[in-house]
């Protein structure tokens, strides 16, 4: 038997390719719904995710909406939506190839230039910093203007405290760069506008989730909180769980911990104290999400706000032209840059958050939700798991843990199902 604890997108993958083998397994998520932060509500009629507001439809991803059924529900964004950056009062449109790079308004001539020097620089160092990379790669001003606003977006970060080491080096690997990011790019003949192959469903993104635990309903106990973990003879696990989907103990061969950071460290700690205050020692950034209703109608992805920008923004997402959600916009406020901003009441971020919007793109907008959301910051903080050695049996598949953001959530559960498959010996990241 295998015990997940947590049922956002990770877990519930781990637990879909478990079924798909016939292995025993039981997933315990404490809320009432699956999902973890991709989360959907409903409000004027129009679908509103709370956390990710789409995800790009890989092979890994591919699978599981064929799984649960859901080819006819896809929403596919437009191939030649662009992306903006705010700067110096006014939305500029990002290159997202090499000619375009020479064209754009974002960067002076020198910085252009100096892209074209790029190959002749060193590869990535681990012990640098996603900014110092980036700005010694492509230069300064296409650092603040382009790649660290974006980038530092995925995460709610400031690059300058985020290591190579971490998530940049796993990202790098995945897409086979040794040296030079120009040559890559153009040894797979790949125009930027490859990396957006985006969709979304007609409900919202929460539709995955839901579908995967429809299907193994047998299995997900929703609502029901693993409260304990203790080690048991023969190198077994007993959970301690709590809620309408079971009460009292549950005996396992293994575990995974698909829940956050902190729960895992709480969970760890009488069992592995050292893995526990490892864990534990790993920082989340908070953001508010404000998703208004506005008649702004130019088209993009969405936009970015280009550092020393004086804006508590620091990104929007077009849901209106990606997927025609009826004027709706998600902005992000907060991060890093500003953890406090997410304390503040509603009215007040609220106001922030549509008097930026019109600064940024001159129309008027109306609040239709405000919420708050973290994010692993995959900071300095990272360091802490260098070495981790877990208990035999525990493992972890997090956004913490390995790549985050969904394709790469789903591609790290996949791997593991397969260790599951047949690791019988100690368990590591």
């Amino acid at each position: 038997m295998i015990a997940i604890v947590g049922g956002g997108i990770s877990g519930l993958t781990v637990a879909h390719g478990l079924r798909e083998r016939g292995a025993p397994h039981v997933l315990f998520e404490a809320g009432p719904d699956p999902g973890g932060v991709m989360r959907t509500v409903w409000v004027d009629g129009e679908p509103l995710d709370l956390g990710p507001q789409r995800t790009r439809l890989t092979a890994g991803v591919a699978r599981l909406v064929s799984a649960v059924g859901l080819e006819d529900e896809l929403l596919t964004a437009p191939p030649d939506l662009p992306l903006w950056v705010f700067r110096a009062g006014r939305l500029r449109r990002v290159p997202l190839g090499l000619t375009e790079a020479m064209r754009t308004d974002l960067l002076g001539w020198s910085s252009k230039l100096r892209i074209l020097l790029e190959p002749f620089t060193r590869g990535l160092d681990p012990d640098e910093t996603v900014a110092r990379f980036f700005t010694r790669k492509f230069g300064r001003e296409a650092y603040e203007n382009l790649i660290g606003p974006f980038y530092g977006g995925l995460y709610a970060s400031d690059p300058a405290r985020m290591y190579a080491r971490h998530g940049l080096r796993i990202t790098l690997d995945h897409f086979g760069v040794r040296g030079s990011l120009l040559f890559a790019m153009l040894r797979r003949g790949a125009d930027a506008r490859k990396a957006f192959d985006t969709i979304t469903f007609r409900t919202g993104l929460q539709a995955l989730p839901n579908g995967l635990a429809r299907i193994d309903r047998e299995n997900v106990r929703l609502g029901t909180a693993v409260r304990a973990l203790r080690r048991t003879g023969q190198g077994r696990w007993t959970l301690e769980v709590e809620g309408p989907g079971g009460e009292g103990s549950l005996e396992a061969d293994a575990v995974v911990l698909s829940c956050p950071s902190e729960i895992a460290a709480r969970l760890l700690e009488p069992v592995d104290a050292e893995a526990s205050g490892r864990i534990g020692r790993l920082r989340a950034n908070r953001l508010a999400v404000v998703h208004l209703r506005s008649e702004f109608e130019k088209r993009g992805y969405g936009c970015q706000v280009a550092f020393g920008e004086p804006l508590e923004t620091r990104g929007c997402t077009w849901n209106a032209s990606i997927f025609g959600r009826a004027g709706v916009f998600t902005c992000y406020l907060g991060g890093m840059r500003h953890p406090g901003l997410a304390d503040w009441p509603d009215e007040r971020i609220s106001e922030v958050a549509c008097s930026e919007f019109r600064t940024v793109t001159g129309v008027d907008a109306q609040v239709l939700r405000v919420s708050r959301t973290r994010i692993p910051a995959w900071d300095e903080s990272w360091d802490a798991l260098a070495g981790l050695q877990l208990p035999a049996g525990i493992y972890l598949c997090s956004n913490w843990s390995s790549r985050p953001g969904i394709p790469g959530r789903v591609m790290h559960a996949g791997r593991l199902v397969e260790r599951l498959s047949g690791s019988t010996g100690q368990s590591t990241r």
